[in-house]
């Protein structure tokens, strides 16, 4: 019994020591008309293949109105997973906030899955606001290569 606290003391000591530091860093991406639009570029740099994940923060300066939230959405999180050989992105988690940052609903519309037809859903069309986080995500994602 002794053993197994200390070893459960050990594993705890460690787990907060070896934990990361889950910081965001918002880039913007977006910021014309009435929402801003960002990106958390922590962890971009670190994609290599054909699919990048990234984390996208909007701000809406107009208050948005869906007919299942009893509240108006001042802010979304989007959760991505872009693939920069297809030119295909899907949208796998959606959290929205009130005026105050709380959430008001979120949905996971994540997939477990290996066919590539139903892990992308949209294509990224020519000048939308996908097409500009894929861009910004691939620019850190160079500049990390170049370095």
């Amino acid at each position: 019994m002794r053993n197994a606290i200390i070893l459960f003391s050990v594993l705890i000591f460690t787990t907060s020591m070896l934990a990361q530091d889950g910081k965001a860093e918002w880039t913007p991406v977006f910021n014309e008309g009435s929402d801003r639009v960002f990106v958390d570029i922590s962890g971009v740099a670190n994609f290599s293949g054909k699919d990048i994940y990234a984390w996208t923060l909007t701000e809406h300066s107009i208050p948005i109105v869906i007919e299942s939230i009893d509240d108006k959405i001042y802010r979304t999180n989007t959760y991505y997973l872009f693939n920069t050989h297809l030119n295909k992105y899907s949208m796998l988690y959606i959290i929205y906030y009130d005026e105050n940052k709380n959430v008001l609903a979120s949905y996971d519309y994540g997939r477990n899955t290996k066919v590539e037809a139903y892990q992308y859903n949209y294509p990224i069309w020519k000048g939308s606001l996908e097409e500009r986080i894929l861009a910004k995500c691939v620019e850190v994602i160079d500049k990390k290569k170049n370095k």
